[in-house]
């Protein structure tokens, strides 16, 4: 019976991986080309039954970790071992393999959305609690993702031999920026009801504070 249970488990395991090269695909793309309308999805699946939610996307989280893995794997492809792995100092010695290294820059990358969920709760004048904010966290965890992607390519992109590396470089951090402060600002101003550039002074103040917890938990690694 035991033998039977870890058949199915591993049965459902290996779909779940097999189905992520169909539905990450989607999941970026239309995250991408429509943010608003995947925040406004995210929104609505929170609402159903758990195995009815998002049965044609990636999970939110799930969707944030599986990016970080491919920019992960690119920079272990493309790049010379990560610093902080060989560093022996402080708190910097618990992230100690390639592993460990992932977790922590899903925590910090998981500080945009938590930070934008805040404010946004906070604007609407919202109680905070566990159920009113997994609502928007979710929604942000869409858009976050494509944005740790382009800020990983674009880190990684002086180390590829190629004439105008650093351009590139530059190009897609900034498209990258540009195009989730963007977003960002509609996010906002939809949900306020409120002008584009209201929006913009809210997701400025929201980036503000991921920016500030995101430095100083790189420094308390360090």
């Amino acid at each position: 019976m035991d033998f039977m249970k870890i058949i199915e488990s591993l049965d459902e395991a290996l779909y779940s991986v097999m189905s992520w090269l169909i539905f990450y695909p989607i999941t970026l793309w239309r995250t991408v080309v429509r943010p608003q309308k995947m925040m406004d999805y995210a929104d609505r699946e929170v609402s159903d039954r758990p195995n009815e939610q998002y049965d044609d996307a990636i999970r939110p989280p799930l969707f944030l970790f599986l990016t970080l893995l491919i920019s992960h794997g690119l920079e272990v492809a493309t790049a010379s071992r990560n610093p902080l792995l060989s560093d022996t100092h402080g708190l910097a010695s618990l992230v100690d393999s390639d592993l460990a290294l992932l977790a922590l820059r899903l925590l910090l990358f998981s500080l945009f959305p938590l930070m934008m969920a805040v404010r946004l709760l906070h604007r609407q004048r919202t109680r905070l609690t566990h159920a009113s904010l997994r609502r928007p966290f979710y929604g942000q965890c869409y858009t976050a993702a494509p944005f740790a992607l382009m800020l990983g390519v674009g880190t990684l992109a002086p180390n590829l031999p190629l004439a105008g590396a650093r351009i590139i470089s530059a190009v897609v951090i900034g498209a990258g920026v540009l195009w989730y402060f963007a977003t960002q600002a509609r996010w906002f101003a939809r949900k306020l009801r409120v002008s584009f550039f209201v929006g913009a002074g809210d997701a400025c103040v929201a980036t503000f504070y991921s920016i500030v917890l995101f430095v100083l938990a790189a420094i308390v690694v360090h």
